[in-house]
């Protein structure tokens, strides 16, 4: 008998120092939101910690709150953004469990994955629970795509508290980095996360109002054929706020939406003469991209300025959220016609 009610009392408290879910009501914060960008993530800071809010852009009815009262040194990611927000901040120790080694970046993580300090959970698909409870894992961060429900209802009855992260959703590139300080609160480090996102979005502001050089407003085109349509980011997307803020003429500027939108090739070819660039083309070199469709060649822009990350994809992936200025410093020395120092694109070979 004793012996249970220890353990009821055990779970009491362990349900009292979480205090989350998406039934919750939000604790009364002693401060405004510390996010100034972002539309889907909210963070207050109280007596207690911190109360934070996530947004679900499909079911905006049913937000998911959090109180956040301790720090947390062992955090499962399922996206390698996450990877990136967490070594932003320098908090690489606090990973626990990495969603797919083979496409992993950061060299620290590498080691520790290859030592068995940090768990390679393969597939966000299909979440090991097992290597998850055997690097006691205490949060997981998500991102949220809506297949991954039934594993994590059962992640969160087993103790291990799951958090989904949005940042993809967002449709502005400081929104997307402003994540970072979610991860700044669960590893208590939330004043060096706001500190290297002011110093990202000052730099980011900076670039975007330098004197624009070279050719004015040139029209760029993004994305590939895929099947008979060509795929692009709609015309509210981040990348498209990327694009504009670099000072560029974006060819899908008018095609609605925040995520993909697609075309047809005849629609593709109506102004193709125009494109001055062509960014992302997902190939690394122009004889990939006629071996994968020949039809490249039939575009005017297929022998003007091309440029992409696919030289280095996993370091765009890892590192891109976190980094905006990064991205708009090299598409800035696109249009300058002056690329040099480059942290993610390369100029494909003619």
């Amino acid at each position: 008998m004793l012996l249970n009610l220890i353990k009821a009392a055990f779970i009491g408290c362990i349900f009292i120092l979480f205090s989350c879910g998406t039934a919750q009501k939000e604790q009364t914060s002693a401060g405004g939101n510390l996010c100034k960008h972002s539309q889907l993530l909210e963070i207050y800071p109280n007596a207690q910690g911190y109360a934070i809010r996530i947004n679900n852009p499909e079911q905006p009815e049913q937000p998911f709150n959090l109180s956040v009262n301790n720090s947390y040194g062992r955090i499962a990611l399922l996206s390698a953004t996450h990877v990136g927000m967490m070594a932003a901040i320098q908090q690489q120790a606090a990973i626990c469990a990495i969603p797919d080694a083979q496409f992993l970046y950061d060299a620290s993580l590498r080691r520790a994955v290859r030592k068995g300090k940090v768990a390679d959970l393969k597939s966000e698909a299909s979440i090991s629970v097992e290597k998850l409870l055997a690097k006691k894992t205490q949060v997981l961060v998500y991102s949220g795509f809506g297949n991954e429900q039934t594993q994590i209802q059962r992640l969160n009855r087993i103790g291990i508290q799951c958090i989904p992260n949005f940042e993809w959703r967002e449709t502005n590139p400081l929104a997307r980095a402003e994540w970072v300080l979610l991860f700044g609160v669960l590893t208590g480090q939330i004043a060096e996360a706001q500190h290297y996102f002011n110093r990202v979005a000052a730099n980011y502001e900076r670039i975007k109002e330098q004197e624009k050089l070279g050719n004015q407003n040139p029209l760029l085109i993004s994305g590939y054929i895929y099947g008979d349509q060509w795929v692009a980011p709609a015309g509210q997307s981040f990348e498209a706020t990327f694009y504009k803020d670099a000072g560029f003429r974006y060819y899908f500027d008018r095609q609605p939406g925040t995520g993909s939108c697609f075309s047809s090739i005849a629609q593709v070819l109506t102004k193709s003469a125009e494109v001055v660039y062509w960014i992302n083309p997902a190939k690394p070199s122009r004889a990939a991209l006629l071996q994968e469709f020949p039809k490249y060649s039939h575009f005017p822009f297929f022998n003007k300025r091309i440029f992409c990350y696919t030289h280095q994809t996993n370091k765009y992936w890892e590192q891109a959220a976190a980094h905006p200025d990064w991205i708009l410093s090299d598409l800035r020395q696109i249009i300058a016609a002056k690329p040099k120092n480059m942290h993610f694109y390369k100029e494909l070979a003619p």
